[in-house]
């Protein structure tokens, strides 16, 4: 597992008022740092979910982009999700809900939370 952190300076779209963002990637490939930093001083000014999405759609891995402002402590998450085919490795209950070894773990996440959009 490779982990790359990096910190960069965005203006906000709003009002233009300077947001400082910490980007962290765990990737399993190599990722150019000269990429990383190209990729965040891209984003001279957006909205931190475009930029958390972008930063995504051209490193994958597992991603976490967090910044701070008007007081807001900001957290983004990309990459996380349930491989497909995952089953559980044991008996898991959630309230009255349960959920036998084996079973699709995407099936038990969904009918514990929702259907994913």
């Amino acid at each position: 597992m490779n982990i790359y952190r990096c910190r960069f300076v965005s203006a906000c779209p709003n009002n233009n008022s300077p947001i400082i963002y910490d980007l962290t990637i765990e990737s399993q490939t190599m990722v150019h740092v000269e990429h990383i930093t190209t990729a965040c001083a891209m984003h001279k000014s957006a909205f931190h979910e475009a930029i958390a999405d972008d930063l995504f759609e051209r490193f994958g891995g597992h991603q976490t982009l967090t910044a701070h402002h008007h007081g807001v402590d900001i957290e983004t998450r990309r990459g996380f999700g349930i491989p497909s085919g995952t089953r559980l490795a044991k008996r898991v209950s959630v309230g009255t809900t349960v959920f036998e070894k084996g079973t699709c773990a995407e099936l038990a996440h969904e009918a514990v939370n929702g259907a994913c959009a």
